[in-house]
C-alpha cells in the first residue's frame, strides 16, 4: 500500500470510529450543558413530505417516553441539487410511505397522490405560524390528512388563518442548511441528524445511553426481517429478486451483505443488477449529502454487526476493473448456475468500505479474489469496457424504468424497493404478490 493510500484509510478509519463518534457526543453534551440549554429534538417538518404525515403521527410516542423537547420548524424549499431525480423520489416516497404506514400502524392513504400545490402553500405558511404551538404535532396531523386525501375545502378551513410566513420558512430552511443537511422529516439532535422513522431506532438509543428514556426502543420494526423469515411461506423459496447496486455506493456495500443473508435463509434467488455510480454517469454529489450518507452508513453497519471504516474510495478505475471482473463472472454463473458474481462483488465492496485494499492493483484485486474464494486468475477473464459498459447501461435504464433512480434497489414481487433496509419490504412483496 502506497503512502497516501496508508494515510486516507487511516482518516477514514478513525472518522467513523466508535471512539472519534463517542468523543464528538460527549463534547455536544457538554457544550449543551455548559450553554444552560435542556434536552431538545429540532423537527424539520414540510406538509407535503409524505414520511412528515407519518413522523407527527410517532414523534408523540417519543415525546411521552424520553425527557426531551421536540421543536418542530417548517420548511417548504428544499436544495434541488441533493435530489438526482425529483420526479421519481416524490413518486417512490409516497409509496414507501404507505408501506411504512402499515408496518407501524399510521394513518396514510393507500393509493395517495401528489397533492395539490395551493394546498400545499397554504398548509406550510399555516403550520410555519403555529411552530410553536404546543398541540402543533397534532394539528400537522390534521391538516396533513386533509392534504393527503385531496381534501382542498378541508385545508382551507383548517388554514384559514394563515398569514404570510416566508421569513419563518426562509430562516427554519437556513437552519437546516446550516446544521449540515438538506431534508424534511428530519431530526437533530446535539450534532447529529435522524431521517424519519427508519433512524428513529438510532435516535431512541442514543437518548437511553444519555438516562433519558424508558431502555427500550419501539422505531425497529424494519430491522426485524431476520425474525419474520422463519414464518415465510415456503413459496417464497426459489423467487427472484433483483438487485441493483454500484460497487461505490456504501449503502450498496451494506445492501449486498444483508441481500446475500437474506437469499440464504430464504431460498430466494438473487440477480445481480451492476450499474456505474452516479459521479461516473456525470451527476454530482453534494458533500453535505456524502457526509451524512458516510456517518449514516456507520451507524447503519454497526447496527448490522457489518464491519466498515477503512475505505478505499473506488471511484474511477478501481470500479471499472470490479465491473469488468464482476460482468465476466456474472456470464459464468448464467452457463454454469453459480454464485460467483455474488461472492465477488460481496468481497470487492468489503475490500474497500471496510480493509482498505486498493481496488486498482492487481494485488489488491486478487487479494479480493481470493477472500470470495476466488482464484487470482480471473483477474485475465476481465471482459473489455466496451463490452461491460453497455450492460451496465442497460442496468441503469431497468432501473429508471422500474421507478427507482439510486441504489441498492431491490425489484421483487413486482414492487420497486430502494434502501439497504428494505428487505422487510422484500418479504412483504414476496408473500402478497
Amino acid at each position: 500500500m502506497s503512502v497516501g493510500a496508508f494515510v486516507k484509510t487511516t482518516v477514514t478509519r478513525w472518522l467513523t470510529s466508535n471512539l472519534r463518534i463517542n468523543i464528538k457526543r460527549r463534547f455536544a453534551e457538554l457544550r449543551r450543558r455548559l450553554a444552560g440549554r435542556d434536552h431538545e429534538i429540532l423537527y424539520f417538518h414540510r406538509a407535503d413530505d409524505p414520511y412528515c404525515q407519518l413522523m407527527v403521527q410517532a414523534l408523540p410516542d417519543l415525546a411521552a417516553r424520553f425527557r426531551v423537547k421536540i421543536r418542530p420548524l417548517v420548511v417548504e424549499r428544499l436544495p434541488a441539487d441533493m435530489y438526482p431525480d425529483p420526479a421519481r423520489y416524490e413518486a417512490y416516497s409516497i409509496l414507501d410511505a404507505s408501506r411504512l404506514a402499515r408496518l407501524y400502524g399510521l394513518g396514510f392513504p393507500e393509493r395517495a397522490v401528489v397533492p395539490d400545490r395551493f394546498s400545499v402553500g397554504m398548509a406550510n405558511r399555516y403550520l410555519a405560524s403555529v411552530q410553536d404551538d404546543p398541540n402543533f404535532l397534532r394539528i400537522a396531523e390534521e391538516v396533513g390528512a386533509a392534504l393527503w386525501r385531496l381534501d382542498v375545502a378541508g385545508v382551507k378551513r383548517l388554514c384559514a388563518s394563515a398569514g404570510i410566513e416566508e421569513t419563518v420558512l426562509a430562516e427554519n430552511e437556513k437552519r437546516l442548511r446550516t446544521l449540515g443537511h438538506y431534508a424534511s422529516a428530519a431530526l437533530y439532535y446535539e450534532g447529529e441528524f435522524y431521517i424519519g422513522l427508519d433512524r428513529m431506532d438510532h435516535l431512541e438509543m442514543r437518548l437511553n445511553r444519555l438516562g433519558l428514556g424508558d431502555g427500550e426502543v419501539h422505531f425497529e420494526l424494519t430491522r426485524l426481517w431476520r425474525h419474520t423469515l422463519k414464518t415465510v411461506d415456503k413459496s417464497v423459496a426459489g423467487r427472484t429478486v433483483e438487485v441493483f447496486f454500484s460497487v461505490r455506493s456504501p449503502y450498496s456495500y451494506l445492501g449486498l451483505q444483508m441481500i446475500a443473508e437474506f437469499a440464504e435463509l430464504s431460498g430466494v434467488r438473487l440477480k445481480l443488477k451492476p450499474v456505474l455510480p452516479m459521479l461516473m454517469r456525470g451527476m454530482k454529489v453534494p458533500l453535505a449529502k456524502r457526509r451524512y450518507i458516510l456517518m449514516d452508513t456507520v451507524r447503519e453497519a454497526q447496527l448490522e454487526h457489518i464491519p466498515f471504516g477503512r475505505i478505499m474510495d473506488p471511484l474511477g478505475y478501481a470500479t471499472r476493473r470490479a465491473m469488468a471482473i464482476g460482468f465476466s463472472l456474472l456470464q459464468e454463473d448464467q452457463r454454469h448456475e453459480t454464485n460467483t458474481a455474488l461472492a465477488f462483488f460481496k468481497a470487492f465492496t468489503r475490500g474497500v468500505w471496510a480493509e482498505g485494499i486498493d481496488g486498482t492493483t492487481d494485488k489488491g484485486l486478487e487479494r479480493i479474489l481470493v477472500k470470495a474464494g476466488l482464484p487470482a486468475s480471473k483477474l485475465r477473464g476481465a471482459l473489455p469496457e466496451d463490452v461491460w459498459r453497455k450492460q451496465a447501461e442497460s442496468n441503469q435504464n431497468e432501473l429508471f424504468l422500474a421507478g427507482s433512480w439510486g441504489v441498492p434497489t431491490f425489484r421483487a414481487g413486482g414492487e420497486t424497493l430502494w434502501g439497504q433496509d428494505r428487505l422487510w419490504a422484500v418479504i412483504e412483496a414476496l408473500r402478497t404478490n
